[in-house]
């Protein structure tokens, strides 16, 4: 290699090695030994000019052309050293250009021993920089961007983590230039002998990991990592090489002895476990004995569990992709312990294993309680009142008098059967009391009645139903056949918790309350009519509030009137032995459902 070779060779390596910050400073006996072989030169003119875009440009005026720039960007500023440059008296500054209005808001020139310090201080985190030397004018350019392109850049972007560094290289062999990535990133790199050609490249403050992957791409080149060893080959190649070890993993897999592993299930059901390995879901099939049936033994489900040919949907096609065994693997349940016994390679059963630990937790359970209140239309006004309830108002929160017990007003968009529109109150957990007591004085006064107080707990995300009335008997008669059929007129209470992070519960209600009508004969037959009342809702409280739903109406209008025989008719004094007597009564179906949390005292751990 020649003298000029080497020098170039040292030149390039130290630019590398400065911007890869292999060192965070470099011992000064390398600078000074690098400094030797540059020529030295002089740091003619120091400008700052403002972009057509707004961009903040630090124009440097040099002696020569080729010059070393060490770059490194530091928290709120970026530092450029020029090697081997003496730096006049005149320029040795601090630049105050913030009344420019661009990204840089100082930066200031000094001499430090044989090399030039550029120290520019910058007012924003979002700009993007880039340097260029043409001829003897190296430009420093500062663009700034808001941050909805800086998001964008890093999402669109692929990010690049080395360090910038700039390349100038005139008709160079591809070997040579991974050579010297590979000593100065501390990276072994391996080409294959295919790798052949050379390159001409003029890069500007580009990371390295970048820079190798245009070296790459311009020469039709690819490469593949494992840890700090790059392998790079023609893209034909590098295909090839992970096609035959994708090909010998697939032997590997088909001839790696399967492994039998019992794993006890604590909180779940083995089969849903089971369908969940298999792909199927959580769908609970089969692993069940009916009442008074046989006790369950080892089974193996059909379409999920214990079949080793993957997943058959519902049209009969198999779906191995959504298995999380291997295409060899088999589950069967012990429905009897609850137990999975799964057979497979290792590696399935160790990815088996975490996934059950995941999904064999406790689930939070949640207790709705529900007071189902038949009132006058005042209750609900008089109860608005007291506790502080503004009905014309949404949103809003008072601490006048029982209101310091705390409540929100919600838009519950409830679908009612009739009436008027449901107005969605929510107590804090600090009035249940007082409104037990609201309650019962109502009874008292005989403003109304709680028909059912039902209570049912259930777990997270889980139906829950609570039902209470009779069956109505009616006869029909068809070809001279009696018969006796059911309808039924009950007060049945449907929810479905949710449990939010933040601890509220979201509960889908559906709430109805039948009574016996008045029955309708057609066609010579008493048929039963049911009159139907219900609600049906979705609303969220926080954990032990009471919300309150309503808007179910019911009137009952009476127009009597009572005279007395002939005295009635009397002019003038006729009126006295008159009575005309008017009453509308109209109620309402109130519902208060409260849910509470239940605090789980198990522990999340499956145990071994």
């Amino acid at each position: 290699m020649s003298f000029c070779v080497k020098r170039f060779v040292l030149l390039i390596g130290f630019c590398l090695q400065i911007s890869l910050g292999v060192a965070n400073e470099m011992p000064s006996k390398n600078k000074d030994a690098v400094n030797r072989f540059l020529p030295q030169q002089l740091l003619k003119s120091v400008d700052f000019r403002r972009g057509l875009k707004g961009e903040g440009l630090i124009l440097l005026g040099l002696s020569a052309q080729n010059t070393v720039v060490d770059s490194q960007q530091a928290n709120g500023g970026m530092s450029l050293n020029l090697l081997n440059t003496k730096l006049p008296d005149s320029l040795n500054n601090n630049f105050e250009v913030s009344d420019f209005a661009t990204p840089v808001k100082s930066f200031i020139v000094t001499q430090q021993g044989q090399n030039v310090s550029i120290n520019i201080v910058l007012n924003t985190e979002n700009y993007e920089y880039s340097s260029d030397q043409t001829n003897q004018l190296l430009t420093i350019a500062f663009r700034p961007i808001n941050a909805a392109e800086k998001e964008l850049q890093q999402r669109d972007n692929k990010v690049y983590r080395g360090n910038k560094l700039s390349l100038n290289f005139q008709d160079i062999e591809v070997r040579s230039v991974l050579q010297i990535l590979a000593d100065f990133t501390e990276l072994n790199i391996v080409a294959a002998d295919s790798v052949a050609g050379n390159v001409t490249l003029r890069l500007n403050d580009v990371p390295w990991d970048q820079a190798l992957d245009l070296i790459l791409k311009a020469k039709g080149l690819a490469k593949r990592q494992s840890g700090n060893v790059i392998m790079v080959a023609p893209v034909a190649e590098i295909m090839k090489i992970e096609q035959e070890e994708l090909d010998a993993k697939k032997v590997f897999e088909e001839l790696e002895p399967l492994k039998t592993e019992n794993i006890q299930i604590h909180y779940a059901k083995a089969v849903e476990i089971c369908n969940v390995l298999m792909g199927l879901g959580n769908l609970s099939q089969g692993g069940q004995s009916g009442a008074g049936g046989p006790t369950p033994s080892p089974m193996i489900l059909s379409g999920g569990c214990g079949s080793s040919s993957g997943v058959t949907g519902q049209n009969g096609q198999t779906n191995v992709a959504s298995r999380l065994l291997s295409p060899r693997g088999a589950a069967i349940i012990d429905a009897r312990t609850n137990t999975l016994i799964i057979k497979d390679t290792r590696q399935a059963l160790d990815e088996a294993r975490n996934m059950i630990k995941l999904l064999d937790v406790p689930v939070q359970q949640v207790l709705i309680e529900a007071r189902i209140v038949v009132a006058n239309t005042s209750f609900a006004r008089e109860l608005g009142m007291k506790f502080g309830a503004n009905t014309k108002a949404t949103g809003y929160k008072q601490t006048d008098g029982l209101a310091e017990l705390g409540y929100t007003l919600q838009a519950a968009s409830a679908v009612a059967t009739g009436g008027m529109s449901t107005l969605g109150m929510t107590l804090a957990s600090g009035a249940n009391y007082l409104l037990d007591l609201e309650i019962q004085a109502m009874q008292g006064d005989g403003l109304g009645e709680q028909m059912a107080n039902p209570r049912v707990m259930t777990t997270d995300r889980v139906k829950a139903s609570i039902t209470q009335g009779v069956q109505i008997p009616y006869t029909t008669q068809t070809a001279n056949i009696i018969n006796t059929n059911f309808k039924d007129a009950v007060l049945q209470l449907d929810v479905t918790p949710q449990i939010t992070p933040g601890g509220s519960v979201i509960m889908e209600l559906d709430i109805t309350r039948d009574s016996q009508g008045k029955n309708v004969v057609t066609g010579g037959q008493e048929n039963v009519a049911i009159d139907k009342r219900g609600i049906k809702t979705k609303v969220q409280v926080e954990d032990g509030e009471t919300v309150v739903l309503g808007g179910v109406y019911e009137s009952n209008y009476m127009d009597n009137k009572n005279s007395v025989p002939w005295f009635g008719e009397l002019p003038v004094l006729g009126w006295l032995f008159r009575d005309h007597f008017k009453r509308d009564d109209k109620t309402e179906l109130l519902v208060f459902v409260t849910p509470k949390i239940v605090k789980s005292v198990f522990s999340a751990s499956n145990g071994s």
